[in-house]
């Protein structure tokens, strides 16, 4: 690096003595200022100051490589860094001498500079060096048993709190929704990293919130609502001190740290009273600590730096970052923790700054200034009076390359039709633009020369901010051949392939498995067919399917199937093989490695031979090499503990990552996440699903507010002041990082960057990337390359219709006898034998649901009619009396629908009910003209009841159940309102309205009991009401 040539701010960063807090723009070249940093240190040749041409002084006291430590985010940076400062020190006159040091240096991330910090220092601290550490998914796995069974005690325990809150979330959640486990979990890694905040926020005791307290810091007072979520916080505080105890003990059992464990209780180890022997010895050891993206860490983290190298001789303490850029708080991060570390640094210590981008065209940057400062300036200004310690200044990027005539920000045009039509339709714009700029050789800046040459696939990244719809981009690309790499691809779990190993496991595990037995005979390791595998279980008796197939092996005689004689044998010999298979396996399932197992199950069975056979079979091989790779990281783990864990790890958002069919290195397009996309670059970066609307999801989640205190998120309409205070903070932090994450995700691009989507909306991306438009190198585009037609879908035989033999009934499809008399009756059944006496006597007499009840998943192309019911009556049961402004409204409204849509239980329709969703957008504007209407105004006006339920005993033996939508109780005549969600035409209500003259009647019959009343039906499409 002894050419290199220095900015006088990389200068100052390089020479400077004192500790530092660098501020590094995007591009800026941070990396390269720390290694050259490095460089100096170690008294090298570090380069010439470019403003004066004159070398670098050299370092008057040099260190050697064992006094460098540098902590990074992730292991790969971590590599990166590694990998630049052994090519500086080669090229130095040292280069022999030195490179084989390299290592002497910690250069790694938090977590393994805090193990070696405990394991060095473990007799000081009472622990056992030798210490295993557990992964996340470990971790989740048994502290969701922990929490699950602290629980479970408290509810056997008849704990009241416990109970409240199991009746409003029930035991564990969902995709989008936390249950008590879920949020216990929460609950008690809030308490592990701010036991600070919590001692403030508890009585003398300890045991308990001090309500009066937490009270007191509510800024806008507190009501009823507000009492019932102290004190499930208050249980939650309770549970969690519990369950903390609790994993504390078991990690000491097993002698286990979690990652935050580490943190954590190196922390404690620096700051508590065995702390000074520590101290001295890693000051004397260290000569610089660098702490790299600084805008993302903690407090704990930044802790445990203060406490090694503040007003100290030494080491020199390196805080790298770019507060812009702090895009983590979902995993803990805290940037009001850069904010006081400035503060603190402003008098004793240099606030540095490197302005200069030398990443993207200067032309480029005069529009990633335009956005970024109004994106970041507008969510710094809406949390100057809340949160002023969180916000962000926008410090503008200065062009540190020439021009170089390709740069251009092209905004690629789409209709605004519903979502789903909306990606497909920006997906194909996508795949066509990507071809043009290859297959048209439009030229860019080659990366390694600086160049100008023709564009190819791999110098494009594609970058989403959510998975949401993702999948009509990844089929729009691949339908067009545009070859891409997909480092966070989801699904593995998803495929055939992984589905019957994993099952073939869960049978190893547990032979008397019935379901998994039925899987493992069907799959390619047996093969049998359906009716073959229904015989065996008819005949099974009371032995496990497994078991009985042994016995039908031995002792049934084999009919000859209509195919022929030939197929008898092969399912014969198939079936005596995949037995001795699993007989084989389990007698080496305590023996072998997981990973071996494995491999064991997939050689002697065939079953990649199987894959052979199917065509195109590079992708199910590569996922089982895939599965066979996170076998072997817990190989020293019991089957079932694996399928535990592979079962929680599956349940996450993005699932278990799928075996990419290209890298990194293949000429392919990247399509990547924009967090992913952190630290990364390409010529062209394109920009989809901009128009996605910005949302947080609060309900139904715990945290603590720094200073409100705690809060366990209730529904909208149960929110007293305290919460909503707490949640509009939480909010503003939310919007604030969402404008730095467009932030990192345009700065990613050196020439060009292509955004797609229709007109910008409020709280989008696009509507802050609109912002640059009047810049010279913004266009619109369409694109209208010709491209080969979609491929069509294969032709489905239908040969085997004329194999279809008929057979007597089975004795298991006989008629089922009626059940005994019922006493509980209801509208809904009165209304059905009404009118299908055929249908009512099958669901009400026998039992026999029809099949529709049991289709969860949806097309995408509409919504079952009971959802839509479910949806509209769960809003219009939260939603708030009195009136409210037309922009107050529609907030509560989206509150709320997020709500409703969270606690379906149908996770496989929330893609279809997002947001930005044209379905989802109609629901909003048919809600919107029911609660606005005077009719509303006139029911919720004074006392009435939402979803009131009723029981009308009509006779010793007949009792009606049921509840009111809305009653409204009036001293001469009651009113019950029952809202009707059909999608009805006006001239269709009254004809409609006719058909629910039984249930008005019953409806009537049970409310005279108490007062005479009438009964409305309000139809919600039309907004039409029909008094019966």
């Amino acid at each position: 690096m002894a050419d290199l040539q220095w900015t006088g701010e990389q200068v100052a960063a390089i020479l400077g003595r004192r500790d530092t807090l660098l501020s590094a723009n995007a591009g800026s070249g941070k990396t390269t200022t720390v290694v050259g940093k490095i460089l100096w240190l170690l008294g090298l040749d570090a380069g010439v100051n470019g403003d004066t041409g004159e070398p670098l002084p050299p370092c008057l006291e040099p260190c050697e490589l064992h006094e460098i430590a540098a902590i990074t985010f992730t292991e790969k940076a971590a590599h990166d860094l590694k990998r630049k400062l052994r090519s500086g020190i080669e090229d130095s006159p040292r280069g022999i001498e030195l490179r084989w040091k390299i290592d002497r240096a910690f250069i790694g991330t938090i977590h393994s500079f805090c193990a070696s910090l405990l394991r060095e220092h473990a007799l000081r601290l009472g622990i056992d060096p030798t210490f295993t550490i557990l992964d996340e998914r470990e971790t989740r796995s048994v502290q969701d048993d922990l929490t699950s069974e602290l629980v479970l005690e408290r509810l056997e325990a008849q704990d009241e709190g416990v109970a409240e809150i199991f009746r409003r979330h029930g035991l564990r959640g969902y995709t989008l929704t936390n249950g008590t486990v879920d949020l216990l979990r929460i609950a008690l890694r809030d308490l592990r990293w701010r036991r600070d905040r919590y001692a403030l926020w508890t009585d003398q005791a300890g045991g308990r919130l001090d309500a009066n307290r937490l009270r007191m810091l509510a800024p806008s007072g507190i009501d009823a609502n507000d009492e019932a979520v102290l004190r499930s916080c208050d249980t939650l505080y309770r549970l969690a001190r519990i369950a903390l105890h609790r994993w504390e003990e078991y990690q000491r059992e097993e002698n286990v740290r979690d990652y935050d464990g580490l943190i954590l209780d190196t922390r404690g180890l620096l700051v508590g009273p065995h702390g000074a022997p520590a101290l001295r010895s890693i000051r004397d050891r260290f000569r610089i600590l660098v702490i790299d993206e600084f805008q993302d860490t903690d407090r704990a983290q930044a802790d445990i730096a203060l406490n090694i190298g503040r007003a100290v001789d030494r080491p020199q303490l390196l805080f790298v970052g770019d507060p812009k850029q702090s895009i983590y708080r979902f995993r803990g991060a805290d940037i009001s923790v850069w904010n006081e570390v400035a503060h603190a640094l402003k008098d004793d210590g240099e606030l540095l700054s490197l302005t200069s981008n030398f990443r993207s065209q200067p032309e480029l940057i005069e529009y990633l200034n335009a956005v970024g400062e109004e994106a970041i300036e507008e969510t710094g200004r809406a949390l100057e009076n809340e949160l002023p310690q969180s916000r962000v200044r926008y410090s503008p990027l200065r062009a540190g390359l020439e021009s170089s005539a390709t740069a251009s920000v092209e905004f690629l045009s789409v209709d605004d039709g519903n979502a789903d039509s909306r990606r497909v339709a920006e997906g194909e714009q996508v795949a066509r633009r990507i071809r043009e700029l290859v297959e048209n050789g439009e030229t860019i800046v080659d990366p390694d020369d600086g160049q100008l040459r023709p564009c190819r696939y791999s110098d494009i990244a594609v970058l989403y901010r959510g998975r949401n719809g993702l999948k009509h981009y990844q089929r729009m690309l691949a339908v067009h051949g545009v070859p891409v790499f997909h480092p966070a691809q989801g699904g593995l779990a998803d495929q055939q392939e992984i589905a019957d190993v994993v099952n073939a496991l869960r049978l190893l595990d547990n032979p008397a498995d019935d379901l998994a037995a039925f899987g493992f005979l069907r799959s390619p390791f047996v093969g049998l067919r359906d009716e073959v595998v229904a015989r065996i279980a008819l005949e099974r008796g009371s032995r496990s399917l497994l078991r009985q197939s042994r016995a039908f092996l031995d002792e049934v005689e084999w009919w000859a199937p209509p195919e022929g004689e030939e197929l008898r044998d092969i399912e014969r010999d198939a079936l005596h093989t995949g037995l001795g298979l699993v007989d084989e396996l389990i007698g080496l399932a305590a023996r072998l490695p997981l990973d071996e197992l494995l491999a064991h199950l997939l050689d002697r069975s065939g079953y990649r031979l199987h894959l052979m056979l199917l065509g195109e079979n590079r992708e199910p091989l590569a996922n089982l090499q895939t599965l066979v790779r996170i076998a072997e990281q817990y190989r020293k783990h019991p089957i079932g503990d694996f399928l535990d864990i592979w079962s929680r790890w599956s349940e996450q958002d993005t699932g278990l990552p799928q075996a990419p069919l290209y890298s990194a290195d293949d000429d392919v397009v990247t399509l990547t996440t924009i967090h992913r996309a952190k630290g990364l670059e390409w010529p062209v970066v394109f920009l989809i699903d901009t128009i996605s609307r910005i949302t947080s999801r609060t309900t139904n989640n715990f945290w603590s507010d720094p200073d409100c205190g705690p809060l366990l998120a209730p529904k909208t309409s149960d929110q007293g002041p305290r919460a909503k205070a707490i949640i509009n903070r939480y909010e503003l932090e939310e919007t604030a990082e969402e404008a730095r994450l467009l932030y990192v995700a345009t700065t990613r691009a050196k020439d060009r960057l292509v955004i797609t989507g229709p007109a910008p909306k409020k709280r989008s991306h696009l509507q802050w990337l609109t912002h640059g438009s009047e810049v010279s190198v913004v266009s619109d585009r369409s694109c209208a390359a010709e491209l080969p037609p979609p491929a069509g879908s294969p032709e489905v035989g239908l040969g085997w219709l004329d194999r279809l033999r008929t057979a007597p009934l089975p004795h298991l499809a006989e008629l089922l006898p009626a059940p005994p008399f019922r006493h509980l009756s209801s509208a809904t059944e009165v209304m059905l034998r009404e009118r299908d006496r055929p249908q009512w006597e099958l669901r009400y007499v026998h039992g026999v649901e029809p099949v529709w009840a049991f289709a969860r998943n949806s097309s995408g192309k509409r919504i079952p009619e009971r959802v839509r019911g479910t949806i509209i009556h769960g809003a219009l049961e939260r939603y708030p009396p009195g009136p409210l402004e037309r922009a107050e409204m529609e907030e509560e409204l989206a509150r709320i629908l997020e709500e409703v849509i969270g606690e379906l239980e149908m996770p496989e329709l929330e893609p279809y009910l997002t947001a930005e969703n044209d379905y989802r957008n109609a629901l909003e504007r048919e809600i919107a003209h029911v609660v606005s209407s005077e009719e509303w105004g006139w029911y919720t006006a004074g006392e009435h009841y939402r979803e009131l339920p009723f029981l009308h005993i009509v006779g010793q033996r007949l009792a009606y159940v049921g509840a009111f939508d809305l009653y409204r109780p009036e001293d001469g005549e009651a009113a019950i309102i029952d809202f009707k969600t059909h999608d009805l035409p006006a001239d269709r209500v009254a004809v409609a309205a006719k058909e629910y003259s039984q249930q008005a009647r019953l409806y009537r019959d049970a409310a005279e009991v108490r007062s005479p009343a009438r009964v409305m039906l309000h139809f919600t499409k039309p907004g039409a009401v029909v008094e019966m």
